[in-house]
């Protein structure tokens, strides 16, 4: 049941992640009208690579849960 929370967090997190750097949403975020500076990180594309990247790592982490759950099931 555990591996199972832990597959579903780290799928949604990563989707999140890895979609939400280059939408419309994340360049019409509120936050952004609140400094320039913080405004031209967050729209930068090094930052929206960085988390497109972490978005990766977790989709990688939901592979091995899946992996873990389907091929190791007597383990637990």
């Amino acid at each position: 049941m555990v591996r199972l929370i832990q597959f579903t967090s780290s799928l949604l997190v990563g989707v999140t992640l890895v979609m939400a750097p280059w939408t419309a949403l994340w360049e019409n975020h509120p936050a952004l009208g609140l400094s320039l500076g913080l405004r031209e990180v967050l729209l930068a594309p090094w930052f929206r690579g960085g988390v497109t990247g972490l978005g990766v790592v977790n989709l990688l982490a939901a592979a091995s849960d899946l992996h873990a759950m389907v091929f190791r099931r007597g383990s637990e």
